[in-house]
């Protein structure tokens, strides 16, 4: 058993190719992939890399380039749900199925074995995120119906599949079955179980592995896990206070000019919409504060992208 006391296994990354990948000029949504995807790749883990993991992540949560070439933070409390599924996703694409053949061109000796030490690799990755975005919202006393054998009987449920060629496939209503065990009055979880019910989540996931290694059986599994996790997130964690720090050069002063101070408010908003792209405006002729008439007849915006109104806050 690979798991350490706080539930959560070790992982290996490669630390060099990690620092070009985390650089504040090259940070995106591919480069947090490319990430998880070192992360995925070899399946070896270790305890200081799985600090490191936690620690190159809550460094993305703030801004790092000073020019603000890219001034929204990598990881955001308003990006969780993204960045926990996008890392089951993109261990999706390291599940191994009978014939396929590891970085030496050899079979693998026991694809199963290597399917759950990718299990493993992903309640590291969950953990590191949970760290670093969410804190505990449970009550420090359970509920008196609360058991471990009670919430592993739930799990096994939700993994089973009633044919024996589907994967599992967790329905609405199952989810909302787990979501009232979880927070009902005399079966809610103390605080005490929180880190043992996600990393209960991903061990008994294991259990149902296709014995066969059948890659689209052990995508629903995958699936399925991230439903079980994201419903522990939502009824037993909150999401942390979170507090941008500026780089010391962009805090502004009683010095500060006013139009440098203005310029940094803009870099910042991320959501800010860009000329020419999304929008194109015709400003016509020059007019004086002073002047009476309308010298622009036409209208100031010619174009704006309906889109952004659905993608913007």
């Amino acid at each position: 058993n690979n798991y350490d006391p706080t539930g959560c296994p070790y992982i290996h990354l490669r630390l060099p190719l990690l620092s070009y990948i985390l650089s504040p000029f090259t940070m995106s949504d591919t480069a947090i992939e490319e990430l998880y995807r070192q992360t995925f790749s070899d399946r070896l883990v270790t305890p200081e890399e799985s600090d490191d993991l936690i620690a190159t992540l809550q460094s993305l949560q703030q801004i790092q380039d000073e020019d603000l070439s890219s001034p929204s933070p990598a990881i955001t409390p308003d990006r969780f749900v993204w960045l926990r599924a996008a890392a089951f996703r993109i261990a999706c694409e390291y599940l191994v199925q009978e014939g396929d053949v590891n970085s030496d061109g050899e079979e693998f000796e026991d694809p199963r074995e290597e399917n759950v030490r990718l299990l493993k690799s992903v309640n590291a990755v969950v953990h590191a995120l949970e760290t670093t975005c969410l804190l505990p919202s449970l009550p420090e006393e359970g509920g008196e119906e609360f058991s471990e054998d009670a919430v592993e009987e739930l799990f096994k449920t939700l993994y089973e599949t009633e044919e024996e060629w589907d994967g599992p496939e967790i329905t609405v209503e199952e989810s909302k079955d787990l979501t009232e065990f979880l927070t009902g009055e005399t079966t809610r979880p103390p605080l005490e179980m929180l880190v043992w019910l996600r990393t209960a989540a991903f061990r008994i996931g294991s259990e149902y592995l296709d014995e066969n290694n059948d890659k689209e059986k052990n995508l629903s599994l995958l699936r399925s896990i991230n439903v079980v996790v994201h419903v522990l997130e939502n009824t037993c964690m909150k999401t942390k206070p979170y507090e941008l720090q500026l780089p010391e050069s962009l805090i502004p002063t009683p010095e500060t000019d006013f139009q440098a101070a203005a310029q940094t408010l803009w870099k910042l908003d991320s959501n800010r919409l860009q000329p020419q792209k999304d929008y194109i405006i015709d400003v016509q002729n020059y007019k004086h504060p002073c002047h009476k008439e309308d010298c622009a007849s036409d209208p100031l915006f010619t174009h704006v992208d309906p889109a952004v109104f659905d993608s913007r806050p």
